[in-house]
């Protein structure tokens, strides 16, 4: 693909994120993951909220680092170009946000 750079993860409390979302996106709400397309040697910025990923880990029935995982992955395909304003956009999101996840390390 021919991409490079470093990404950059902030791991946010819902306040620090809320702010991220005020002063950036112009959104009055709590959302998991931002990303932020980076410049130069950088890729990009993806920040996540811990407190979200704690509840949303509870509410699915798995670890927090699992979540986390799926949150930094979800925020990298924002970062390669996926969009989730739509339904159908969600739905392929989510569909590859998972079938990363079942990828064994170490593979693409």
């Amino acid at each position: 693909m021919g991409i490079r750079g470093a990404v950059n993860f902030r791991i946010v409390s819902d306040r620090s994120i809320l702010q991220y979302n005020r002063r950036y996106l112009q959104h009055d709400y709590v959302t998991d993951v931002i990303a932020f397309e980076g410049l130069g040697e950088v890729f990009g910025d993806i920040v996540i909220s811990s407190d979200t990923a704690a509840r949303q880990a509870r509410e699915q029935g798995h670890s927090f680092e699992k979540e986390l995982t799926i949150l930094m992955l979800h925020g990298t395909l924002h970062l390669l170009g996926y969009r989730d304003k739509t339904k159908t956009e969600r739905a392929r999101m989510w569909r590859k946000t998972y079938a990363l996840l079942k990828q064994p390390a170490g593979r693409s």
